[in-house]
Parts: C-alpha cells; sequence; structure tokens
C-alpha cells in the first residue's frame, strides 16, 4: 500500500475520497484543495473533517456565539474569557473558579451510559487544563416525553454515566434538573458543567510560545473508539433507516482519569508547563493544531510515537 503523502496527493489529484462520509459538504472539500494547491492526504482530509465539523468550529451557530464576546461588559473579576477551555472568574483573597458546561447530545443517544460518561470526562478535563483542581460537576438533562419508550432507553444510562463517572473521580455533583418535551424526543440534550478552584498564580493556557519546547502526549492509548465521532456523529439526525455508529462513542477509563488530574496538578506545581490542551473530541488533531497556532509557532506530530490501543490503525486514523 502506497504511503499517502503530500507528494503522491499532488501526483494523483483525481484519486476518489471519503469527504461526503467524512461530514464534509462538496463546497468545503473543493475549498480545501483550493488552500493546498491539491488534493488533501487521507491523514490532512480527516484533519479538515474534525476541524471543520460542526462540534469543533460552530459554523451554525459561531455568528451568534460570537456575541457573547463582543457584548460582554467589562469587568475586573473576569481572569480569563472567551477562547480558552473554560472561563475563569475571580472570586477575591487570591482565589478564582473556573467552570464551563458542554452538551454530549448524540453521543448520549446513541450509548446513553458511556456518551454521558464521557461528557463528565470531557468537561472535567478542561477544568483541569485551566490548572484548577477539579472540585463538582452539574448536569441540566433535557428529554423527549416522560412515557416513551425511547425516553425510557435513554435517561436511566445518562443518569448512571454521569453519576458513575463523577463518582469514580471523586467529583460530588451538586445540582442539575431534568426537563420532559416531546420536542426532545430522538434528540436529548445531555449537558455537564465542572467547576473548579486555584490561585490566580496557577492559571493555565493553551498557548506554547518558543522553540524547542517538548510535546507530551499523555492518558489513554489511542484506540478505535470515539474516531468519527465530531466530523459525523456531532451533527447527524437520527432515524431508524441508519445504523447507528456505535464506534464512534468514546468509551471512558475515570480510574485513569483520576490519576491524570492528580498527576497534572502535580506537574503544575514544579512548573514544568509552558502550555496545555485537553484532547477533545478531535483528538490529536485539535490538541496540536489548537496548542501550536495559539503560540508563536508550528508543531512536529511524529504520528508514529503515538501511543496505541489498536495496532491497525493509520495516521490518518489515529
Amino acid at each position: 500500500m502506497t504511503l499517502d503523502t503530500t507528494k503522491h496527493a499532488a501526483q494523483t489529484p483525481e484519486a476518489e475520497q471519503p469527504w461526503a462520509e467524512l461530514g464534509l459538504k462538496q463546497d468545503e472539500y473543493e475549498r480545501i484543495r483550493a488552500i493546498l494547491g491539491r488534493r488533501p492526504t487521507g491523514a490532512e482530509l480527516a484533519m479538515y473533517s474534525v476541524m471543520w465539523s460542526e462540534h469543533c468550529s460552530y459554523k451554525s451557530s459561531k455568528v451568534h456565539l460570537r456575541q457573547f464576546g463582543d457584548k460582554a461588559p467589562e469587568s475586573d473579576a473576569l481572569l480569563v474569557g472567551i477562547g480558552e477551555n473554560a472561563g475563569v472568574v475571580d472570586v477575591g483573597q487570591g482565589y478564582a473558579v473556573t467552570f464551563k458546561v458542554e452538551s454530549h447530545n448524540h453521543p448520549s443517544y446513541i450509548e446513553p451510559y458511556q456518551g454521558a460518561a464521557t461528557g463528565v470526562g470531557g468537561i472535567v478535563r478542561d477544568i483541569l487544563a485551566m490548572g484548577a483542581r477539579p472540585v463538582a460537576v452539574m448536569d441540566p438533562l433535557r428529554f423527549g416525553a416522560a412515557d416513551h419508550p425511547d425516553t425510557k432507553r435513554v435517561l436511566p444510562g445518562v443518569v448512571a454515566g454521569i453519576g458513575g463517572y463523577g463518582n469514580c473521580l471523586g467529583l460530588p455533583n451538586i445540582g442539575g434538573e431534568v426537563v420532559f418535551d416531546p420536542c426532545y424526543q430522538g434528540n436529548p440534550l445531555v449537558n455537564a458543567l465542572c467547576v473548579g478552584v486555584m490561585k490566580h498564580e496557577d492559571i493555565h493556557l493553551a498557548k506554547a510560545s518558543g522553540s524547542g519546547n517538548k510535546v507530551i502526549l499523555y492518558g489513554a492509548r489511542t484506540g478505535g473508539d470515539g474516531i468519527g465521532g465530531v466530523s459525523v456523529l456531532a451533527s447527524e439526525t437520527f432515524d431508524d433507516s441508519k445504523p447507528t455508529k456505535r464506534p464512534a462513542v468514546q468509551v471512558g477509563d475515570p480510574f485513569q482519569e483520576k490519576l491524570l488530574i492528580e498527576c497534572t496538578l502535580e506537574v503544575f506545581k514544579e512548573d514544568l508547563v509552558e502550555g496545555i490542551q485537553d484532547l477533545g473530541g478531535a483528538g490529536l488533531s485539535c490538541a496540536t493544531s489548537e496548542l501550536a497556532s495559539a503560540g508563536s509557532g508550528g508543531m512536529r506530530v511524529e504520528l508514529d510515537t503515538v501511543p496505541l490501543r489498536d495496532s491497525s490503525l493509520s495516521p490518518r486514523r489515529s
């Protein structure tokens, strides 16, 4: 099998590529080709598909979300605002709280327990990446009609997933709400919120400047679960005629994440971190590109050195 390098891509402009299966529209694929001046390699196409997905780029809602930054009143209490992993607010005496809420709607519909559990895991990592110790979680939820069979399928797993993952991390669930309405039938809203506490001087940002910094990837090994989740799953409409994409729902490991929390806080304490970014739904593509673009240079990534849980994974699928 020929490795799809940039040179190979330039020499095979008419090679068919699965851009539609990755969630891209035809005009988006053509724009990618125009930007690169050639067709993308398989790995580049996969990166574009996740970074240009609704989940990562907010392409249909950014025009509205931008108003939160444009219209926000000036406040000395707001230490970190829009653009970072989470917001940070001064609460006095040198302390600050950081918090964020995030949805895991479609994954929770397909696989209620793991979809909701990994929603908690992801939001906890956002708080940790700010330099804070996570202290509590919350969960505002929206489901379809209470007496609908599908609600009875989804709700127990979602509640168990949120509670189970938080318990394994030692984080209390300090509040939440549940609303039932037929408009959420087939598309529940599963939101997870995490709160963290830190000193002002402990704030860390997703920005790394300077040359020669070592990039360390740590956590669970990369497996097949979660692949395709943000490029296709997060924006998909479900019906009975389509197969469910179970591999696209990530499988969490809360006990490993608890170790990562303590490990990361210890590394922060030793002042060894220039910049930090958690791996969200777009995995390596998101963490590496955002960390580099927010800094002052680029990043060389050796995909061959990524620890794998599935040895059959290729660079475009890791």
